[in-house]
């Protein structure tokens, strides 16, 4: 009897030691998210025209861009990271090779290799995102809904 005992301990500490979120699960930043609007300064984009999404998943984040079917037309794939306090996030693109530039007639994000956004909303269908632009010093806001 003590040695079932040792081994459903033991077979109870395996399983608790696996992954702590399933799938990568990381609470509602978790999943796609499209991109509605941004805003520069402001004041919208007019350049803008809905074709990007945001996905997070664990530590990776995933630029995504589609054409007007709605099919995959190019993506960037990133690390990034929370503050301790949640009051921001880091998208690290590695290097200039992963830059999300996605050639002319699209639109820029106005995203760099390395940028660190302000959360300013984040519930379970609405995100809202802001950092000064590097080049122009212009606020960049953007405005997101989950996409299910």
């Amino acid at each position: 009897m003590r040695k079932l005992a040792i081994y459903t301990l033991l077979a109870l500490a395996a399983l608790m030691s696996g992954c702590a979120k399933n799938n990568g699960d990381i609470g509602l930043w978790f999943g796609l998210w499209h991109l509605d609007t941004i805003e520069v300064d402001g004041e919208p984009d007019a350049a803008y025209n809905g074709c990007y999404y945001f996905l997070f998943q664990g530590k990776v984040f995933n630029l995504n861009q589609v054409d007007e079917a709605m099919h995959s037309y190019d993506s960037r794939v990133a690390q990034w990271s929370e503050s301790d306090d949640g009051s921001t996030i880091t998208i690290d693109f590695a290097d200039d090779r992963y830059t999300p530039y996605f050639g002319d007639g699209y639109p820029s994000v106005y995203l760099s290799t390395v940028t660190t956004l302000r959360v300013l909303k984040l519930t379970t269908t609405t995100m809202v995102l802001e950092h000064e632009e590097q080049s122009t010093g212009s606020t960049i806001t953007y405005h997101l809904t989950r996409w299910n």
